[in-house]
């Protein structure tokens, strides 16, 4: 849309970003009806998402928030539609989760094209931003050829940047690099010396490792049956081996950041096959070194390759550790300096596996058999269009994501619990090489995969918030250490977080208050009726059709459950009874609430007496002023622990003060009438 039609218009939200979670967050917001804009640095759509990672990094396979949800589903009926569910092309999609780039950019402009209340503004970054205190009014853009600029109200921001350009421009504190070891008691902080013992797994059982003989798939050897997966986590596995800490990882912080690379969409057939010509600035001694690592993997584990639909495959190789430090707070001079020399990079390792005399025959020839793929790209030479900035700037917020809020937490068998959980992450915590130094046998410098401690975790909206201002939120380079955000910087994560963030700027904008004073719980109810995820659960996912699903979410983050198993079909018991009867009520109450602590008073294999429907009523009598209409049913039937969820939340909802919208939404979406009556 021309920038005419936005210069001097007043938004509700202001997304910056085209990244996959910049379109979750201006998708959902527009979808609750508040009128948004979204501004995106070139002329496409879905970030890495669409630029070349074809593939999705997630280790769960079931249903988890609507819009990311909606995308595999839409990817999934392009291969079933295009080329028939007998077809190579639907079985290489993986049931929608590998895509080719050019299908995920279509399903992404598709989804901001559906949106009345979305404009969309292509070809524009932040310049400056006029601030009120804790305020931001307006936000200034200018065009990346300098001749045009335009400047834009709003009621909410958003950066869903990968830079955390928007968040500098307001001039909120944000931190770039490494912490030490000692600022947040991370094992995998700061500078750090690590190798890869492929032949011996933390146990299987534990993390779900697949078995050294799983055969390799498009994907690696992920897809094992159930039994093999994540010991009890319905979980993928990843194929990554023990992460080992070498001596002289002395845990110092620094300015060094994870390495960038662009990802590669590559072409086996020869008639969409365009092998690349020697890159001006090429130089064979850059990539003679590399022969060794070569001939010990072999070209596809080398270069990464994982196969898509149509004959092509992603390629994840090429870094530059440490020449990407001038990135985050460079200028767009320098950071397109530093894009160029990335990319002349990777085709120039292409080019030399291809073409060199030194490289051995047969990895020569199958080298060859794979070029640029053609129909991919095709404005910008076949090539990328997204550098990959795995990490950049990143808010210093209102709280801090760290190692340990992806840990087993003490006591529990599961991370720690928060009270203002919007999302979850799950995907290993993990770092690509920060400088290219190494110990003998070892990985380059910074690098390590914790999938041997890493367990699913929720993400607080407080990291979403800066310290300072109050309607700016979040959701891309949001508040986390360089540890954390390795389980964090993934694109579905991201669309996870920002379908989040919309609903919290849409409801910021019914209410008429800043993001950072809307009633947590209040979005969190919202949330769990639209059936978007809080938790992880091994037993319950975001599209349980039950009337206690959403109560159970919930729930999650208040501490009602002491490891990633609801059960809620299984019986009340009365320790458990009594434990969340005080928890629900001290919520009502409101004041200081300690979700991890909570959690850990939960004893669910404690021996007790089943509780009846009555009984559990009788509880919730004494502990809420209002409890109308709990009291329908048959008092001695048994309760589940899911249907005790309902009534709680029943129960809870009575005391406080949603809107009547949310009011009726809750009520249509969780009360069923013959079991436990209006309420």
């Amino acid at each position: 849309m021309d920038t005419h039609t936005v210069e001097g218009e007043t938004y509700a939200t202001v997304v910056v970003g085209g990244s996959a979670g910049g379109i979750a967050t201006a998708v959902r917001a527009a979808r609750e009806g508040a009128p948004t804009l979204l501004i995106t640095y070139n002329q496409h759509l879905g970030g890495m998402m669409a630029g070349g990672l074809s593939y999705t990094d997630t280790l769960v396979m079931k249903p988890r928030s609507p819009i990311l949800d909606e995308f595999f589903e839409a990817v999934r009926e392009h291969y079933a539609t295009t080329y028939g569910r007998d077809s190579q092309q639907y079985e290489y999609c993986e049931d929608g989760y590998i895509f080719e780039p050019r299908v995920a950019e279509e399903t992404f402009e598709t989804f901001v094209d559906d949106e009345d209340d979305l404009t969309v503004v292509r070809g524009y970054h932040p310049v400056s931003a006029d601030r009120s205190n804790d305020t931001v009014n307006a936000v200034t853009f200018e065009s990346f050829d300098g001749d045009r600029s335009f400047t834009t109200e709003g009621s909410v921001f958003v950066d869903a940047t990968y830079e955390g350009d928007l968040l500098a421009a307001v001039g909120v504190s944000y931190r770039v690099g490494r912490e030490p070891r000692s600022a947040y008691d991370e094992q995998f902080a700061g500078r750090i010396f690590t190798g890869i013992r492929s032949d011996r797994y933390y146990p299987r059982e534990a993390v779900g490792h697949a078995d050294d003989s799983a055969p390799m798939d498009r994907r690696g050897p992920l897809h094992v049956p159930e039994e093999k997966r994540r010991g009890s986590l319905d979980l993928v596995p990843h194929p990554a081996g023990l992460t080992e800490i070498f001596p002289g990882s002395d845990g110092r912080g620094d300015n060094a950041i994870q390495a960038y690379n662009y990802r590669l969409c590559l072409a086996r057939d020869p008639e969409n096959r365009r092998l690349p010509e020697r890159p001006e600035s090429y130089d064979r001694e850059e990539f003679i070194e590399e022969l060794p690592h070569v001939r010990e993997s072999g070209l596809r584990s080398y270069l990464t390759l994982r196969y898509l639909p149509n004959d092509k495959a992603d390629m994840n190789a090429a870094d530059l550790p440490g020449e990407n430090y001038d990135y985050p707070e460079g200028s767009w001079e320098r950071r397109d300096e530093i894009a160029e020399r990335h990319r002349e990079h990777a085709l120039g390792l292409l080019y030399f596996l291809q073409n060199d005399e030194e490289v051995p025959d047969e990895i020569r020839s199958d080298a060859r058999e794979w070029g640029l793929a053609a129909d991919e790209f095709e404005d910008n030479d076949n090539f990328p269009w997204q550098f990959y900035v795995r990490e950049a700037r990143r808010l210093d917020g209102r709280y801090t994501f760290s190692e340990g809020d992806a840990r087993l937490a003490p006591a529990l068998s599961r991370t720690p619990v928060h009270a203002d959980a919007i999302a979850y992450a799950e995907y290993p915590l993990d770092s690509h090489a920060c400088r290219d130094v190494r110990r003998a046998g070892g990985e380059p410098e910074g690098f390590f995969y914790a999938s041997q401690v890493t367990r699913p975790s929720q993400i607080p909206y407080r990291a979403l918030l800066p310290k300072d201002v109050d309607n700016l939120l979040v959701p891309v380079p949001l508040s986390s250490t360089h540890v954390a955000y390795g389980t964090i910087r993934l694109e579905p994560t991201w669309m996870h977080i920002g379908e989040a963030a919309g609903f919290a700027a849409s409801l910021a904008h019914e209410h008429d208050v800043a993001p950072a004073s809307l009633d947590v719980d209040a979005l969190q109810r919202r949330l769990a009726v639209a059936d978007h995820s809080l938790s992880f659960f091994n037993d319950v996912d975001a599209e349980t059709d039950e009337p206690w699903a959403p109560a159970v979410q919930y729930f999650s983050t208040k501490g009602f459950f002491e490891s990633y198993d609801a059960r809620p079909d299984d019986v009340l018991e009365s320790s458990v009874a009594r434990t969340w009867v005080d928890a629900a009520a001290a919520l009502a109450e409101g004041g200081a609430y300690d979700a991890t602590e909570r959690a850990s008073a939960v004893d669910s294999e404690a021996s007790s007496t089943p509780v009846r429907r009555g009984e559990f009523v009788e509880m919730l009598r004494s502990a809420f002023d209002d409890v109308g209409g709990l009291e329908s049913g048959e008092s001695d039937d048994e309760l589940t622990r899911g249907e005790a969820c309902q009534l709680l939340w029943d129960a809870l909802v009575s005391e406080v003060q949603d809107s009547p919208e949310d009011a009726e939404r809750l009520r249509s979406r969780l009360v069923d009438s013959e079991a436990s009556g209006p309420t």
